[in-house]
């Protein structure tokens, strides 16, 4: 692998790490950082909602929300993180758990999941274009 391309993945994982950390300090101004906001079809499709976000404006009023129904995430873990470049877009894979505080609920949610990313590189950097995350398999009891 090449020096440029190991500073591309370097790059990547940090968008990652942005995004994990926005979630984990519930900051949606971290999480909109991560978007390549002009970019058309933006498209994120979470594993709670029925149908895709499609748009900026929609997926900057998803983030704006968390902190409305979500009163703390306890952890964040990312990993199995797998990036592949395909010149200036890239896509990202990787798993992750969740440990949250739904506000009025005394239980903890634990959603643990599958996410893949897709990039674009731009003058700012490498940013999100499309997000997909899926619910690991249901276990049988």
């Amino acid at each position: 692998m090449s020096k440029n391309a190991i500073t591309t993945e370097s790059e990547i994982a940090e968008v990652i790490e942005t995004y994990r950390q926005g979630f984990l300090r519930l900051k949606p101004e971290l999480l909109w950082s991560i978007w390549e906001q002009e970019y058309d079809p933006l498209i994120y499709v979470a594993m709670e909602k029925p149908e895709p976000i499609y748009g900026w404006l929609a997926i900057k009023q998803y983030y704006a929300a968390l902190p409305e129904h979500l009163e703390k995430v306890e952890a964040k873990q990312v990993d199995n993180i797998q990036i592949s470049l395909l010149g200036d877009t890239a896509m990202a894979f990787f798993r992750f758990h969740s440990t949250v505080r739904i506000k009025g609920q005394d239980e903890l949610f634990e959603p643990r999941g599958r996410v893949t990313m897709l990039f674009r590189h731009t003058p700012a950097g490498w940013r999100v274009i499309h997000f997909h995350e899926s619910a690991l398999a249901a276990k049988p009891k």
